[in-house]
């Protein structure tokens, strides 16, 4: 898969997580995978999620499908599942002052290899396996699987 990233939102991530002091207990993943549908194969962990819609994104962007589906070899052979492109835009994520990386090692939010990708007539779906006994692909795994959120207040209680 192919990702774009304009500066400014390296920038931006760079700084949320000095204002925030995220530590390496502190996990973050975009809403769209928690979306993701979970399934297991004997042992083997996966997730089916939308890859790519032609809407916006979180971040404003737009990847066409169309696109997204034409760079599937490549994703296939080479992409991964990680958090918040991560293990992409660590590396580009140093403290200017120091020239060290401000995440310790970027290859730790790699979750998930990729298995398939599928087109539909709305929407790219991709499906991945995620990762056994790796700390942040388990964490994911539990929040996607376990995990239930409180219940909310409704109107008139």
């Amino acid at each position: 898969m192919v990702v774009v990233v304009a500066d400014g939102v390296v920038d931006a991530m760079v700084a949320e997580r000095e204002a925030e002091s995220q530590s390496a207990d502190s996990l973050f993943v975009g809403l769209d995978f928690l979306k993701a549908t979970p399934h297991t194969e004997g042992e083997r962990r996966f997730v089916h999620f939308e890859a790519s819609n032609d809407a916006l994104d979180q971040e404003g962007e737009r990847i066409l499908k169309s696109a997204l589906f034409a760079d599937r070899a490549f994703y296939l052979e080479k992409g991964n599942i990680d958090l918040e492109h991560l293990t992409i835009l660590g590396y580009r994520m140093v403290d200017p002052a120091t020239g060290r990386l401000l995440i310790k090692n970027p290859r730790d939010y790699e979750i998930g290899l990729r298995v398939e990708v599928r087109d539909t007539a709305h929407v790219i779906f991709a499906k991945g396996e995620i990762y056994r006994g790796h700390e942040q692909a388990d964490k994911i795994w539990h929040s996607i699987t376990t995990q239930k959120p409180p219940p909310q207040p409704g109107v008139g209680t």
